[in-house]
């Protein structure tokens, strides 16, 4: 009988030496492992050179590389997203119908009539500062001083359309109705604030313009060839 893997005796379990013949508790003779390798001592290895050139058996701890079956493993269809029907998808979708652009007649015609209004009424209180700076009635006024007195008229008329022109585009009442002029140009600006204070003074030829033109163009966008444009929309006409 051979003796466990971890050297005790199989009958009672004693712990034995792994030189010993038999146990010494009860009595079992046990059978002489062979070792893995001849002792120094030992003159019996020289008669038996196969214990030498025997190869060691080494248990396999994890299974070869191709010698497992293979598994079949069923891999899920794919799932293609649903096709339309060929009935709906022949049906070509509604095309969105465009805005159509709000006409700038009427804007126009408040802003230029609104700014007439509020060009007369500055130059009138300039009027009446002058006569009372002046001490004098105003035809007396404007009879001595009319060289001095109408550059004046000018220059505050102009101002007051220039300054928010230049600056932001717009001429005073242009920004409460939404319009803008379609340039960024500064020289451009103070280009078209001349005319477009024309085109106030002129308010009756400029009406003309816009009635009898196809595109409702003002005395100022005539002259000047530029357009006053809706602000919230990319153009008016």
């Amino acid at each position: 009988m051979s003796v466990g893997t971890r050297g005790h005796c199989p009958s009672c379990r004693h712990r034995l030496s792994p030189f010993a013949v038999e146990c010494p508790v009860c009595g079992l003779s046990l059978s002489r492992q062979s070792l893995p390798r001849p002792l120094l001592f030992q003159a019996s290895a020289l008669q038996h050179p196969s214990v030498l050139t025997e190869p060691r058996l080494h248990a396999i701890s994890t299974p070869a590389l191709g010698r497992v079956s293979p598994v079949a493993v069923m891999e899920p269809a794919p799932v293609w997203p649903e096709q339309p029907s060929p009935q709906l998808a022949d049906i070509p979708e509604p095309l969105p119908t465009p805005e159509l652009p709000e006409t700038s007649f009427w804007p126009l015609v408040r802003v230029e009539f609104t700014e007439m209004l509020l060009l007369a009424s500055l130059n009138g209180l300039f009027v009446i500062l002058a006569s009372l700076l002046c001490r004098a009635p105003v035809g007396r006024t404007y009879g001595e001083l009319w060289p001095f007195l109408i550059p004046v008229h000018l220059c505050l008329s102009w101002a007051f359309v220039m300054v928010p022109m230049a600056l932001t585009g717009q001429s005073p009442m242009m920004g409460p109705r939404g319009l803008l002029l379609d340039t960024s140009q500064p020289e451009k600006r103070l280009a078209f604030s001349i005319f477009h204070l024309v085109s106030v003074c002129l308010f009756p030829i400029s009406f003309l313009c816009m009635v009898l033109t196809p595109e409702h163009r003002t005395l100022a966008e005539l002259l000047t060839g530029q357009e006053i444009l809706a602000r919230p929309l990319s153009r008016l006409r």
